[in-house]
């Protein structure tokens, strides 16, 4: 294990804030596979909001079997599933998944410290990501986009979204400019619906 590493993965069992501590683990896992790696899912809703309580850290990037083994030699328990589960010193724990190896669309680099950075999705592509699930027509996945709408409409680029939306090559079939449109109205936002996904 390198000593960056190390470093990392011990402000991680230090630190009491469950968003940073989530961070510092993001960063050693990319220090040990020692390629980019990408925060996603609920874990960049949290990052973004402070209002999201993820039941896993999701993290996309080139995860090989060999670097498993070498996260597993680093302390990272093999659950047997999909994850990999850290446990903090305080007894609680944190369960990782890796669901895929390339990011849709863009990322920020976080910085943590003077030499350690950390990458996560951008909020316009986790807004995108977001506005997709929602066409599934579930309540569930409706109100986890209208909840990181409400908390971050004034820091998005609607225009960035709009044209992230029109370049996916799902957007024909899904209707993901119409669901934006439902749920920016639904937020309170009909001009922003108007401006940025046309009327209904």
């Amino acid at each position: 294990m390198t000593k960056s590493t190390r470093a990392a993965l011990l402000r991680a069992n230090a630190e009491s804030d469950r968003t940073l501590r989530r961070l510092w683990l993001v960063a050693a896992i990319g220090a040990i596979v020692s390629r980019p790696v990408f925060l996603v899912g609920g874990a960049a809703v949290d990052l973004h909001t402070g209002r999201y309580k993820p039941t896993d850290v999701d993290i996309v990037g080139v995860v090989t079997a060999a670097d498993r083994r070498a996260l597993v030699d680093a302390g990272f328990v093999e659950t047997g599933g999909r994850h990999l589960r850290w446990d903090y010193p305080d007894g609680t724990s944190e369960w990782v998944e890796f669901p895929g190896s390339t990011l849709e669309g863009s990322f920020e680099r976080i910085q943590l410290s003077d030499t350690v950075t950390m990458n996560v999705i951008a909020l316009e592509s986790l807004m995108v990501d977001r506005i997709v699930q929602a066409t599934d027509g579930t309540d569930v996945t409706f109100g986890e986009a209208l909840r990181l709408i409400v908390a971050t409409a004034d820091r998005v680029d609607w225009s960035g979204v709009a044209i992230e939306i029109r370049a996916s090559p799902e957007t024909p079939y899904l209707g993901s400019m119409d669901k934006a449109r439902e749920l920016l109205v639904a937020s309170g936002l009909p001009e922003t619906a108007t401006t940025h996904f046309g009327s209904a």
